[in-house]
């Protein structure tokens, strides 16, 4: 792809499933990656994969809820590289999803939970590596959304909010710093059977192909499930040189799930 060669790029939430999967796929093209997690062993793991394919990836432990660990993934890749390049902010709880009920029910602790994972978090993210782009004159961060943003489901409402407050964030940072070289996007997943959806799924008490041959058959308009892949190849281009005339977007990389 082009554009991604010797490119500095943080994956935040890395250690499986999408961060993973873009992680791999960014090293693919040339990227020079640092990996942060708070699964440090599963990120290094994932790091050390890479190196072994001849790629250049590091890890490092950070905690979205300890803004010191956010400073110092910054201050971490600074020092190793010198510059970033982009961000694939890709953090959520989605384990929590399984308490997500409704408006009346949700216990307040996990609606303000949710929220500071999934969103405040990422702002935070964003807080610290964008006046490090402002400085080298540019850079791409791409936000991971949720269809769920979009689709109105009668259940996971901290859920769906974190990850729609999470959209109207990313077209801030486009409208405050495009001009200055900073391009800020988002993908919207559909159901893509990572580790942590499958888990949620059965501590929900559901039956994971169930779930996910209803998506088939009543839900998508694909012959197949998702893939980590199908979502990293977006975050990729959007990532890449080949994007840059890409700013304030959400994709839907959804199987044809929501038609917008």
């Amino acid at each position: 792809m082009e554009g991604l060669q010797d490119k500095v790029i943080i994956v935040a939430g890395s250690a499986s499933g999408i961060g993973a999967a873009t992680a791999r796929k960014l090293a693919k093209y040339g990227a020079k990656l640092v990996l942060a997690d708070i699964k440090e062993e599963e990120a290094a793991t994932v790091a050390a994969s890479i190196v072994e394919a001849g790629g250049i990836a590091s890890s490092i432990r950070f905690d979205i809820l300890d803004e010191s660990t956010i400073a110092g993934l910054v201050a971490y890749t600074l020092d190793l590289h010198g510059r970033i390049d982009g961000l694939h902010n890709n953090v959520a709880d989605v384990a929590l999803t399984v308490r997500d009920t409704n408006l009346i029910d949700i216990e307040l602790d996990v609606w303000e939970r949710t929220l500071r994972v999934n969103l405040t978090g990422l702002f935070l993210t964003m807080r610290y590596v964008v006046p490090e782009m402002l400085k080298q004159g540019g850079g791409s961060i791409v936000n991971t959304s949720s269809a769920a943003a979009f689709s109105g489901e009668a259940e996971i409402p901290a859920y769906a909010s974190s990850k729609a407050g999470l959209l109207a964030l990313t077209r801030h940072v486009a409208s405050a710093y495009g001009r200055r070289g900073i391009r800020c996007n988002a993908v919207a997943p559909g159901a893509i059977a990572t580790e942590g959806a499958v888990a949620a799924i059965l501590n929900m008490g559901g039956k994971v192909e169930e779930r996910y041959q209803h998506m088939r058959e009543n839900v998508t308009r694909s012959h197949r499930d998702g893939k980590s892949e199908d979502i990293a190849m977006m975050v990729a281009l959007l990532l890449s040189d080949g994007g840059s005339w890409i700013n304030g977007q959400c994709y839907g990389v959804d199987g044809g799930w929501l038609l917008r």
